[in-house]
């Protein structure tokens, strides 16, 4: 299937609120043989100790969110900035300029190749990734069930996820700007099924 995309290269996201199943529709794809590109892996890497990433974080919030290996330690960063707005803005404003720049740069190159390029990236909408990209998978789920999964993944209570959730752009704001829109209410072996539809479309 990757070898018969008729067009040059094409860049399109992969993108749905937390927890909503974006990351294994992003493993799904790849293991079909197309390349995907994660914004969080390209978000770990501009923050890895004594980049300027990491100089600024940690002037900005201290070394005591270090962990001895001096890398971040993520979770305390997480519950710190999650529980503060405007801390949230303050991590973003260092980290989104630097993740922006290595992303466009890779769009652009996928763009140039004879390619279809996957970009799986949470905020994307957010921060207007859809003007650089030739489309968006939306991955859906109803805020109900979003809720529950997050609970139980990241073993938050119920308030720290209504949180994070409500710290993303709205449900029915991403399902307006998608292109396509896979909804994950089910079991595995459907999510698979809907994935294939959607490369034999954008392949076809």
């Amino acid at each position: 299937m990757p070898g018969s995309e008729s067009v040059m290269g094409r860049a399109w996201g992969i993108t749905g609120g937390i927890a909503s199943g974006k990351t294994t529709v992003a493993q799904m794809i790849q293991n079909r043989g197309f390349l995907v590109i994660d914004a969080d892996q390209i978000a770990r890497q501009i923050v890895e100790p004594k980049t300027p990433g990491w100089q600024q974080v940690v002037k900005q919030f201290g070394p005591q969110i270090l962990q001895a290996d001096q890398q971040l330690n993520r979770q305390l960063l997480g519950q710190l900035v999650f529980s503060d707005p405007q801390q949230l803005a303050q991590l973003n404003q260092i980290t989104q300029p630097l993740i922006r720049q290595e992303l466009l740069q890779q769009i652009t190159s996928a763009q140039r190749s004879n390619h279809l390029v996957f970009f799986e990236i949470p905020l994307l909408f957010e921060y207007h990734y859809q003007t650089y990209l030739n489309g968006v998978v939306l991955v859906d789920l109803p805020r109900k069930v979003q809720l529950k999964r997050l609970k139980k993944r990241n073993h938050l209570t119920q308030r720290e996820a209504q949180r994070r959730i409500s710290a993303q752009i709205s449900r029915t704001a991403r399902r307006h700007l998608a292109s396509k829109i896979i909804t994950n209410t089910g079991d595995y072996a459907m999510l698979s099924s809907k994935v294939n539809q959607l490369l034999r479309n954008l392949t076809s």
